[in-house]
């Protein structure tokens, strides 16, 4: 009797932990981050099929993602994951977190020039403060050229986190010695030029989180 009696005693608090949660999970609804119609031009589109959503931690964790793509002889994409909790994650966290993704998921298929990479803050048009990183690299099946960019921030107005990642074919096979960059641009480009002086507004910059 007195054994079930402290089972009993473990169980309830449990239960009521877990019905907590429950309620909880509901208190949690996503917007997920976008790129306004109008900024999306030159060839470029979302990939409407690639959007995806999720649950993460009893439902205390959302997430949605979308993928923005162009096509053509020096094809690039730019994939934005929103993440919604009920604690904002610590930006530091974040950044780890892309730079980790970039490393371990792209070194099956691309490698990665380590000591090219670079990585710094900027302020967007949606008055955030990112950081970013940036590599260099080589696709080892097209043997050509690649830059990718890692980019994250925090949303306090929405309180979501926003995670980037885009990626441009800058050589191609038909004329490897130079290099196109002009959809590398379109990804990576902000009024002040922050990163090697791409002026412009691109679609990263125009994120619409809020």
């Amino acid at each position: 009797m007195v054994i079930c009696e402290i089972k009993k005693r473990k169980i309830i608090p449990f239960i009521s932990i877990l019905f907590l949660l429950i309620i909880l999970s509901g208190c949690v609804n996503i917007k997920c981050a976008y790129i306004p119609d109008e900024i999306i031009n030159n060839g470029w589109y979302e990939n409407l099929s690639l959007r995806n959503t999720g649950l993460h931690f009893l439902g205390l964790e959302k997430w949605c993602t979308s993928l923005y793509e162009i096509r053509g002889k020096y094809p690039a994409s730019l994939s934005i994951s929103t993440l919604k909790s009920l604690l904002l994650t610590n930006e530091d966290e974040l950044f780890n977190k892309i730079q980790g993704i970039i490393e371990d998921n792209l070194s099956d298929n691309i490698k990665l020039n380590h000591s090219s990479r670079f990585s710094g803050e900027r302020y967007l048009s949606n008055s955030h403060q990112s950081k970013y990183i940036i590599y260099n690299g080589i696709d080892l099946t097209k043997e050509l050229n690649v830059r990718i960019i890692g980019e994250v921030w925090n949303c306090g107005i929405s309180g979501l986190s926003v995670i980037c990642i885009g990626i441009a074919y800058i050589t191609n096979k038909d004329n490897f010695s130079v290099e196109y960059t002009k959809n590398w641009q379109s990804i990576v480009s902000d009024p002040n030029g922050e990163i090697e002086n791409y002026f412009g507004e691109g679609l990263i910059y125009n994120i619409n989180c809020h």
